[in-house]
């Protein structure tokens, strides 16, 4: 069942291997809700993850620094995200072509802080 399966994929033109100029970059779809679209101005992106990032908790932290000073936005504890539709752990795994939301756990964005 698995050859046949395989042999289907490939008359129809799809490959298990990721090809070579892809190889080393690792794009995610980030999706943004509420508040977050207004604040940055987008409803979604497409981001290539640093190879440092290899989990949730990562691109969280990375995440709140490429954004400067809308990063307060992103806060531990101020959103929830989900990984290809299921919520997910910091510790979550992150790959290639993954689509991660990113979920306000409040109505009202956080205040900014204060210099």
């Amino acid at each position: 069942n698995w050859r046949r399966y395989l042999e289907r994929l490939e008359a129809m033109g799809y490959s298990r291997q990721i090809p070579e100029a892809e190889a080393g970059k690792r794009k995610v779809k980030l999706l943004y809700f509420t508040y977050l679209v207004q604040k940055m101005r987008t409803e979604q992106e497409e981001v290539e993850l640093p190879e440092t990032v290899t989990d949730v908790q990562a691109m969280m932290d990375w995440l709140r620094r490429v954004k400067r000073e809308k990063g307060y936005l992103l806060a531990e504890g101020a959103v929830r995200l989900t990984v290809n539709r299921q919520f997910c752990e910091p510790f979550t795994k992150l790959h290639a072509g993954d689509e991660i939301a990113i979920v306000p756990t409040s109505p009202s964005p956080p205040a900014p802080p204060k210099d």
